[in-house]
C-alpha cells in the first residue's frame, strides 16, 4: 500500500505542469494585435456607402496603444480580394444584403426608403468582424444649380490676393510624390540608317534536291537551312555503306578482302573462305543433299536395262558435260569485275576528300553553283511610325522597347513587339502654365487637356475664376484637343459645392467637354484650408452634391484627389458611381480602386508650354 500512495503523489505534480500550460494559452492575447477590420458607413442622400478597411498595427501595438484625433488611419487600407456581404437592416427586422465590391472594398445601397437602418459585415479569416452601425437615411434633396445668383459671386484672380487663397499659388499642390519619376530609355531624336547586313545565298538544286556545281553537275550534297536561309551543305550519309551484289548483303567497307569470294560457287567456298565469312557459306552447303536425289535418279535407269547398248554409253557422257557447266559459271565471273569500274562513274570525283559539311560562305570556292547577296538594314532610332504603328526604338540596341517605359519624364506602355499602346496621353493646366502654344502641344501627341476653370479661395472662400481658363479652353479646342475641366474646392457643406458647381457650369456654356468636370478635392498645404477639418462624410456629401448638379445638366462628372485622401477623407462607396481621376506621382500606380485618369507627374514637358507641367494617362 504505500507505494501505491507514494505512486499517487507523483503523478500529482506532473498535473501541475498542465496548468502553467494554461497560462501559455492566455498568451493568446497576442492576437490583440492581429489584423482587425473597420467599417465607416456615409448616408449621402438616400444612398448608404460602406467602406471596410483591414487595419495592422506595429507588432506589439494595440489600438489602445494609438494617439491622436484618427489615430488608426496610418494602419487602414481598403479590405479588398475577399468575397463578402454586408447586411442592411430596417427598423422592422427586414435585411437586405449587398455585396461587397472585391476591388474596392465597398458595398453601396442606392435609393433606400427613408428611415432607421444598422448596417452589419461579418468578418473574415483572422479579420474580426467591426462593430455594426446605425444610421438615418432622409429624403433625397435634389440639387439644382442657381447659375444666374453665382454669376454675381465670380470674382477675377486680379481682385483677391491669390497668395492667401489659391492653393496652387507657390506649392506643387497637395498630391504627395512617393516616387518621381524618372527616365527608363534615354532619349534620342528619331533617327533611320541603311547599313550593310547580313550576306544570303542562294545554291542551284537538282531536281532531287541536290547541289549542282557551276558545270551543271549534281553532286552528293544537299542543303541547310536555318530560319529559312542556307548556311551550309552536307554530304548524303548513303555513302556510308556498301552493297553486296552477290549475296544480297551489307558489307562495311572495312571488310572489304571479302570481296573476291563474292562470286563464289557454293562448292568453292568449301576451303579458301576466311572465318568471317563462313557462316553465310556454311548455311548455303544445304544445296549439297541435291546430289542425293541424283543417286536414286540412276535406280530408275535399270527399267530400260533391257537395251544395254545406249544405257551404258550414255550414262558416262552427261556425267562429264556436268562438269563443264560449273567451268562455264566462272568464265562470267571475270566479265563483272570490269562492273566495279563503273564505281568509278565516282565522276562526283570532283567531291573526293572534300569535307562532309561545308559552310554556306565556302560553296562557290567549291565550284558550287551558289549566287550571294548583302542585305541592307535598317537601323532605327526614337519614336518611329512603321504600317500606321508607333515605336520607340532604344538608342544604345536600336530594338524598339517594350513594356512600361519613361522617355523624357512620360509615361508609355508598349506591346510585346514592342507597339505603342492606345492610352491617351493629356496634361492638365491652369493659370501657372502661362501662355500656352496649342497648336504645338497637339503636335507633340498630347490628345487631352484638363483645364482648371475656377477655385473657391482656402482663406476667404471667394469664388475665383482662373486668370486663362478662356484662353486656354478656346485655344485647346481650336487645336483639336479634348478637353474637360476641374474646380478646386473648398466647399465645407452640400450647398456651397452645389454653389461651385453652378459657377462651372456658368463657365462652360458653349463648351464640348468629352473629358468632363472633375471635383478637385485635397488638402492645403499647412492645414490652412477651409475645408481641411471637415469630416469625410461630410466630403463625401459635398463631392456628390457637386456631381449630381453636374450630371444634372447634362456633363459627366468625376472627383479627383490622391490616393491617401480617397483611401481616408472621402468614403469611395459613395462617388464610385463618377469618374475617377487619380494623383500619384510614380513610374508604376499603386491605388486600390478602379479609376479613369492617372496624373503620373508634375514634371512633365511638352512642347508649347514652358515650364513643368502635370502628366495624364486616360
Amino acid at each position: 500500500p504505500p507505494p501505491l500512495v507514494t505512486a499517487a503523489p507523483t503523478a500529482a505534480p506532473t498535473a501541475t505542469p498542465a496548468p502553467t500550460a494554461t497560462p501559455e494559452a492566455s498568451a493568446t492575447p497576442a492576437p490583440t494585435p492581429q489584423p482587425g477590420m473597420a467599417m465607416e458607413v456615409t448616408v449621402v442622400q438616400q444612398d448608404i456607402g460602406v467602406q471596410l478597411y483591414a487595419l495592422t498595427y506595429p507588432e506589439g501595438t494595440t489600438v489602445d496603444d494609438l494617439t491622436g484625433d484618427n489615430p488608426v488611419e496610418p494602419y487602414r487600407t481598403p479590405f479588398t480580394h475577399t468575397k463578402l456581404n454586408i447586411t442592411i437592416t430596417d427598423s422592422d427586422g427586414n435585411e437586405t444584403e449587398y455585396p461587397v465590391d472585391t476591388a474596392t472594398g465597398t458595398a453601396l445601397a442606392e435609393d433606400v426608403e427613408p428611415g432607421e437602418y444598422t448596417v452589419t459585415a461579418p468578418g473574415a479569416g483572422a479579420y474580426s468582424a467591426p462593430e455594426s452601425q446605425t444610421v438615418t437615411v432622409k429624403e433625397k434633396v435634389v440639387y439644382k444649380a442657381d447659375i444666374e445668383a453665382v454669376e454675381d459671386k465670380i470674382v477675377q484672380a486680379n481682385q483677391i490676393n491669390e497668395s492667401q487663397e489659391d492653393s496652387s499659388y507657390g506649392s506643387s499642390g497637395g498630391a504627395p510624390i512617393a516616387e518621381e519619376v524618372t527616365d527608363t530609355v534615354p532619349f534620342a531624336e528619331s533617327a533611320t540608317e541603311e547599313q550593310p547586313g547580313e550576306t544570303v545565298y542562294t545554291a542551284s538544286l537538282s531536281e532531287d534536291g541536290h547541289l549542282l556545281l557551276t558545270d551543271g553537275r549534281v553532286t552528293p550534297y544537299r542543303p541547310v537551312y536555318e530560319n529559312d536561309k542556307l548556311v551550309g551543305a552536307v554530304r548524303d550519309g548513303a555513302a556510308n555503306v556498301a552493297v553486296n551484289p552477290a549475296e544480297f548483303r551489307v558489307v562495311p567497307l572495312g571488310l572489304a578482302a571479302v570481296e573476291p569470294l563474292q562470286l563464289q560457287t557454293v562448292a568453292d567456298t568449301s576451303t579458301p573462305v576466311p572465318a568471317n565469312a563462313m557462316q553465310p557459306v556454311t548455311v548455303t552447303e544445304t544445296p549439297a543433299e541435291t546430289p542425293a536425289p541424283a543417286t536414286p535418279a540412276p535406280t530408275e535407269a535399270p527399267a530400260p536395262t533391257p537395251e544395254p547398248t545406249p544405257a551404258p554409253t550414255e550414262a558416262p557422257t552427261p556425267a562429264p558435260t556436268a562438269t563443264p557447266a560449273p567451268t562455264a559459271s566462272p568464265t562470267p565471273a571475270p566479265t563483272e569485275a570490269p562492273t566495279p569500274s563503273p564505281a568509278p562513274t565516282a565522276t562526283p570525283d570532283p567531291t573526293a576528300g572534300w569535307p562532309d559539311n561545308i559552310a554556306a560562305a565556302d560553296l562557290a570556292g567549291y565550284g558550287f553553283a551558289v549566287e550571294s547577296k548583302v542585305e541592307t538594314v535598317t537601323i532605327r532610332t526614337g519614336w518611329q511610325t512603321i504600317d500606321g504603328n508607333t515605336y520607340y526604338y532604344d538608342p544604345t540596341t536600336h530594338q524598339p522597347v517594350t513594356g512600361t517605359q519613361v522617355i523624357e519624364g512620360d509615361i508609355y506602355t508598349f506591346s510585346s513587339s514592342g507597339v505603342l499602346g492606345q492610352k491617351a496621353r493629356g496634361i492638365d493646366v491652369s493659370k501657372f502654365q502661362g501662355t500656352i502654344d496649342w497648336n504645338a502641344v497637339a503636335a507633340d501627341g498630347i490628345t487631352f487637356a484638363i483645364i482648371r476653370c475656377g477655385y473657391r479661395g482656402y482663406g476667404s472662400g471667394a469664388l475665383v475664376e482662373d486668370a486663362t481658363f478662356r484662353r486656354n479652353i478656346q485655344g485647346a479646342t481650336a487645336a483639336g484637343i479634348q478637353v474637360g475641366v476641374y474646380f478646386y474646392s473648398q466647399a465645407i457643406d452640400e450647398s456651397e459645392a452645389v454653389e461651385e458647381a453652378s459657377m462651372v457650369l456658368s463657365l462652360v456654356q458653349g463648351y464640348s467637354l468629352p473629358y468632363g468636370v472633375y471635383f478637385d478635392t485635397e488638402k492645403v498645404a499647412g492645414d490652412t484650408g477651409r475645408a481641411d477639418g471637415i469630416s469625410a462624410a461630410q466630403r463625401t456629401a459635398n463631392a456628390v452634391a457637386f456631381c449630381e448638379t453636374i450630371a444634372a445638366a447634362g456633363y459627366t462628372p468625376g472627383v479627383y484627389s490622391y490616393a491617401s485622401w480617397f483611401y481616408n477623407q472621402l468614403n469611395f462607396a459613395n462617388i464610385s458611381k463618377y469618374r475617377t481621376w487619380i494623383a500619384q506621382y510614380r513610374d508604376t500606380l499603386d491605388f486600390a480602386y478602379s479609376y479613369n485618369i492617372w496624373q503620373y507627374s508634375s514634371q512633365g514637358s511638352v512642347s508649347g508650354i514652358k515650364g513643368n507641367v502635370d502628366m495624364n494617362l486616360g
